[in-house]
Parts: structure tokens; C-alpha cells; sequence
């Protein structure tokens, strides 16, 4: 695997945990046993969520750029062997 293709499993992994604790804060959102207010929570549900898709999203891009850089790699080593 390259440099890009483990960046890019990195932030999938950081954009899944990212989800995961926006999914966290929104279960137990009916919890009043907590000193955050019902504000923040609704705030970093949105944040946490925005931001983990976004990653989610970005890491797809670089996954692919760095296969299309394997890609154009291998055939220019190809082309340099004849």
C-alpha cells in the first residue's frame, strides 16, 4: 500500500469513529444524568456527523487518486522497460 492509500484508510477510519460518537450522543440524547446541555449535544451531533462524512468522503477521493498514481506508475515502468 502507498502513502496515500494509508492517509486515506486513516481518515476513513477517524470519519467512522466520528459518526460513531455522533450516533452515541443522539441515543442517549433523552439522558438528563449529564452537564452537557441539550444545545451542545445537538451541536456536536451536527458536528461530529458533518465532520465524519466529510473525511468519509475525502478518504473515498484519495483512495482512488493514489490507485489511479499505482495505475499510471506500473505502466510507466512498463513503457521504460522496452
Amino acid at each position: 500500500m502507498t502513502s496515500g492509500k494509508n492517509r486515506s484508510t486513516l481518515f476513513g477510519v477517524v470519519g467512522g469513529y466520528l459518526i460513531y460518537l455522533a450516533y452515541g450522543l443522539f441515543r442517549d440524547r433523552a439522558d438528563t444524568d449529564t452537564t452537557m446541555s441539550p444545545g451542545m449535544r445537538a451541536l456536536f451531533i451536527a458536528l461530529f456527523a458533518v465532520i465524519g462524512l466529510a473525511l468519509i468522503v475525502y478518504a473515498v477521493i484519495l483512495w482512488k487518486r493514489a490507485s489511479d498514481e499505482e495505475k499510471n506508475g506500473a505502466q510507466d515502468d512498463e513503457n521504460s522497460m522496452k
